[in-house]
């Protein structure tokens, strides 16, 4: 039951349109012998009404072989109702509209002022993937936008394999979107957008304001726990473009993080070869040093604390102290050689062996503190280059 016949003084009708798209009125055409023919299989036609009212054109004899015969009333109504929403965004619509070189039939061909071509196809029989696929490309060679639509209770398995949308049994009222047209936003990702009229989502698949998103992403509804759908779906091109954006933001906050851990991970494998170093030099162990610095914390106050060996305090340890609101270094632990810094601070070595080695290393007068675990002494020293006293 097309929509569409062929008048042989009128041309081309169309049952959608109120004056059938040629300045002739229904009256005129139904239940007259109109000299009508099929545009597909050139057989006879008649103009006839369904037990709905919906005005549509059949063949005078049954030809099963024609493209446009056999249609069900359901795909008549949602082939009006596209292009009912074709016609409303302004777009010249053209039903059952065949390529010149007869490649494809488009059930509702919209064409917009400047050229640019959409297919609407109203799929309401069995198709195969593959089949609805090889459809689809003959109208991408040719230039020719499209998407599917089905309008049974559950969508299709093929439609996730081209440009589609699951709308709304026809029910007396307007159509809606049953398939998923999502927006996005960086704190709660992508989710659907729900009872989107039939109409608005034609026009902004036509107006270029829907797009088709490929990538795989899971987008979420509404309800507790959330329902998810994971593939194609619709969304308007700056929601993609904010996607994206986020995805890159959020790489290049993971690749930081990343470099963050790297550094962080260098710093304490490097903190702990100066400790390891420090220990192989010494000769101390664990137990050793908490006996010494218990000492030294016991003289020289418990709010003071050992920090990491420091190069710049000849590879001892410098004991910190709080005051003002901030850190000052009191003492140096054990230093493998000394620096101008051992002219204004003591250094504390743990026997008298490593006294007379601080003898050793020092350039002028050196205070020293001898905290010996062996003893559980803390005693003070001088020395100057070469001499205890």
């Amino acid at each position: 039951m097309p929509f569409t016949a062929q008048h042989a003084e009128h041309g081309r009708l169309d049952a959608t349109q109120t004056d059938l798209g040629c300045g002739v009125t229904w009256e005129a055409i139904h239940r007259a012998r109109a000299p009508l023919s099929c545009a597909a299989c050139e057989g006879q036609m008649v103009a006839r009404k369904s037990v709905l009212g919906l005005r549509h054109f059949a063949h005078r004899r049954r030809t099963p072989d024609c493209p446009m015969a056999g249609e069900s009333v359901g795909h008549l109504l949602l082939k009006a109702d596209l292009a009912a929403a074709g016609r409303a965004v302004g777009w010249d619509v053209l039903l059952e509209a065949a390529a010149p070189h007869g490649a494809w039939r488009a059930d509702v061909l919209a064409v917009c002022p400047d050229g640019r071509r959409y297919a609407l196809e109203a799929q309401l029989s069995p198709i195969t993937e593959d089949s609805v696929r090889e459809r689809t490309d003959r109208y991408v060679t040719d230039g020719v936008e499209v998407c599917w639509f089905d309008d049974r209770e559950r969508p299709r398995p093929w439609m996730a394999a081209v440009p589609s949308l699951h709308v709304s049994a026809a029910a007396g009222g307007p159509r809606t979107v049953r398939g998923v047209i999502a927006r996005y936003s960086a704190s709660a990702g992508w989710r659907w957008v729900e009872d989107i009229p039939l109409d608005d989502a034609v026009a902004w698949i036509l107006d270029g304001r829907l797009a088709r998103h490929e990538e795989d992403r899971t987008v979420y509804g509404r309800g507790e726990p959330w329902e998810a759908y994971r593939g194609p779906f619709w969304t308007a091109p700056h929601y993609t473009v904010a996607e994206r954006r986020e995805s890159v933001r959020r790489e290049a906050e993971r690749q930081a993080e990343d470099v963050r851990r790297q550094q962080a991970q260098a710093a304490r494998k490097a903190k702990a070869a100066v400790y390891e170093r420090f220990w192989a030099r010494t000769g101390i162990g664990s137990a050793w040093w908490r006996s010494f610095e218990t000492i030294v914390q016991g003289a020289l106050g418990h709010d003071t604390f050992f920090s990491a060996p420091s190069a710049v305090y000849g590879d001892g340890r410098p004991l910190y102290t709080k005051k003002d609101g901030s850190m000052h270094v009191v003492a140096v632990a054990l230093p493998a050689r000394l620096g101008e810094w051992a002219e204004r601070m003591p250094v504390v070595v743990d026997d008298i062996l490593a006294l007379h080695r601080v003898a050793e290393l020092a350039f002028s007068d050196v205070k020293v503190f001898v905290a010996s675990p062996e003893l559980g002494s803390f005693e003070c020293w001088r020395v100057r280059p070469g001499e205890v006293y």
